[in-house]
């Protein structure tokens, strides 16, 4: 058997354990850099040809007969508009890219994962309002990008409230969506993001998204341009859903 067909049967495998209700995948991606932009555009090239792709906010229904997903980016990086925009026009998938307001045009503050990410500059005011309206939507990634669960009440409200002002001033449209930077929220900071008249909110949790959902707070897979395609697979078709009922059963097998 070739490592193909092996690649195809251990796929189909692990897809067997995945229900088969409808549901919503969004991935979400940080940084492409030149070095990842072909590998990248494989992943878009192969979502194009199985998958059916809609906004992260989607609410409508959903196809029964293949996965159905949404691609997102946090950070609003440069190297995204540079190095993975074009293969999102190719293949015309749509896209939302979380901007973090309050650091347009600069290399970004905080605390970043790899030396790569530290390379990275985020976009420009100007450099986002020329994004491809019919493509890319635009939602908040907060003002400074803080961890929002540490902060006192007023300052998640500033953080809220001023990144969507901010962005719907240089868009001249609405901006509903939010996803939280590291993923971290609490109950509070979810209730103040509804105050603050967002839609829909993005964790990191790989949680799927039922057909018909109108709920605020949606999960999200993490999806890098280094995932190999069969890995990358599976992530689309929402196998890693089940990853979050793995952790609550290691939770409680520790407190046994």
């Amino acid at each position: 058997m070739s490592f193909t067909d092996a690649t195809k049967r251990a796929i189909a495998t692990v897809w067997d354990l995945v229900p088969k209700r409808p549901a919503l995948t969004v991935l979400y991606y940080h940084a492409v850099r030149a070095d990842q932009a072909a590998a990248f555009e494989a992943q878009m090239a192969l979502l194009r040809r199985t998958a059916n792709i809609v906004p992260a906010d989607h609410t409508g229904p959903l196809d029964r007969d293949r996965p159905n997903v949404a691609v997102t980016f946090d950070d609003a990086f440069r190297s995204v508009r540079e190095h993975a925009l074009p293969a999102l026009i190719r293949h015309r998938v749509p896209a939302t890219i979380y901007v973090p307001s309050g650091w347009l045009g600069r290399t970004p503050g905080w605390a970043m994962e790899t030396s790569a990410d530290r390379e990275e500059v985020v976009m420009s005011a100007e450099e986002i309002a020329r994004l491809p309206t019919d493509l890319i939507a635009i939602g908040s990634h907060t003002a400074d990008h803080p961890r929002l669960s540490t902060l006192p009440v007023d300052e998640v409200d500033n953080q809220l409230v001023g990144s969507r002002r901010a962005l719907e001033s240089l868009l001249g449209r609405p901006v509903d969506t939010l996803a939280f930077p590291y993923g971290d929220h609490n109950a509070a900071v979810v209730e103040r993001a509804k105050v603050a008249g967002y839609r829909h909110v993005f964790t990191v949790s790989p949680e799927a998204i039922a057909a018909g959902s109108v709920a605020l707070v949606r999960g999200r897979t993490s999806a890098d341009p280094s995932d190999p395609l069969p890995v990358f697979a599976l992530k689309s078709r929402g196998a890693y859903a089940i990853m979050p009922l793995f952790y609550r059963l290691k939770r409680w097998l520790r407190g046994r």
